[in-house]
């Protein structure tokens, strides 16, 4: 028995009795976030990623137990591919800001030239200092 489910794009499925076929539009999907969320099915199912043609990838999705369902099995790989993309994707935005934040972390005990805004006292010392009389 062969189904596919449409010829929409970004992504296309064939199954048969105990194989599922996804084909990526890698121009929607990167190489990285598939192989990321092929990763994270490993456990439960043998994966076998390959070009189908030019900005296609195929990836072949066997389970490793008999009674996993394939069609639940493409649902949540096909979840799984968005998270991952949507993940890159949200890194490349913000990856200066996060270096930025990093450097300024290692930089402050570095005696930088710009110290960190307000009062960098321990505010239970501060407190107790107040209660004791103590400036």
């Amino acid at each position: 028995m062969r189904r596919e489910s449409g010829d929409a794009r970004p992504l296309r499925a064939t199954a048969d009795e105990d194989a599922l076929i996804l084909l990526v539009d890698e121009s929607v999907y990167s190489r990285e976030a598939l192989l990321r969320a092929c990763y994270w099915f490993t456990d439960r199912c043998y994966l076998f990623v390959s070009r189908s043609g030019p900005n296609v990838f195929s990836v072949r999705i066997r389970a490793k137990a008999k009674a996993t369902d394939l069609g639940t099995i493409s649902g949540e790989f096909e979840n799984a591919l968005v998270d991952q993309q949507v993940r890159q994707d949200i890194e490349s935005e913000t990856s200066r800001l996060r270096e930025l934040i990093v450097a300024k972390a290692f930089a402050e005990g570095q005696g930088l030239d710009d110290a960190p805004g307000g009062d960098v006292r321990d505010p239970v010392e501060v407190a107790k200092s107040k209660t004791d009389g103590k400036p």
